[in-house]
């Protein structure tokens, strides 16, 4: 099958499955923004994915960033889902739209030294809602501090928040991860009133869609297997 009918088939169920999910909370379909996840993709997948339509990717690895974003043509938002370090920001900065993965005070130190005057990067506090070890993310208590540091600097626009479900968990657990991200935010709405939530992934998107997220997160389901 070509390219461009792997991905109508694959966005039209993907596109259902986000419908179907949205009215069973009685939320509209189009409050929830589905972001590629290309993680080891080929560029020829990307820029089908643009041509299509479908112009919000998201990546893990900086180094995948740097290489692709040069290739790619069109109207597209490069979102970084990654956990980033601070000797990287300099270099992944000029290839990013949006950054999901802020999640400590010295990496806000580095973006702002490195971001252009005349440029604002909106981004998202990632917070670890699951409690597990190998995850990023700062704690919950944590999220009001980053946020507060986020909108002090003046350089970042905090547009809401990110979390990753549990590592395997099951329904019950999962959603409690969702609906911690989403309390958090509620709590916060004085310092930022109309959060994003992304959350959600390929094994998951439609109980985060059911806890209210805004943003999805899909990779295997659009693209198919990792390479």
């Amino acid at each position: 099958m070509a390219i461009d009918g792997y991905l109508s088939e694959r966005f039209e169920a993907l596109h259902d499955r986000i419908s179907r999910a949205c009215t069973r909370v009685s939320r509209p379909a189009g409050t929830v923004t589905l972001i590629a996840i290309t993680k080891t993709q080929p560029i020829e997948t990307l820029q089908a994915l643009i041509d299509f339509g479908v112009t919000n990717l998201g990546e893990n690895r900086v180094s995948e960033i740097i290489e692709k974003t040069p290739q790619l043509r069109g109207n597209y938002t490069m979102h970084l889902i990654g956990h980033l370090q601070t000797n990287k920001v300099s270099r992944v900065l000029p290839h990013v739209h949006m950054i999901q993965s802020i999640d400590r005070i010295r990496v806000i130190d580095y973006i702002e030294r490195y971001l252009p005057p005349d440029v604002r990067m909106p981004v998202l506090v990632e917070v670890n809602t699951s409690g597990e070890a190998s995850k990023e993310g700062c704690a919950p208590r944590e999220c009001r501090m980053v946020i507060e540091r986020l909108l002090g600097g003046g350089r970042l626009t905090a547009e809401g928040y990110m979390t990753i479900g549990p590592l395997g968990g099951n329904e019950k657990k999962t959603r409690a991860a969702f609906s911690l991200l989403r309390d958090l935010a509620e709590k916060n709405r004085d310092l930022v009133p109309q959060p994003q939530l992304s959350m959600g992934m390929s094994g998951d998107f439609e109980w985060a869609i059911e806890e209210g997220a805004t943003m999805v997160r899909i990779g295997t389901l659009l693209t198919g297997e990792r390479a």
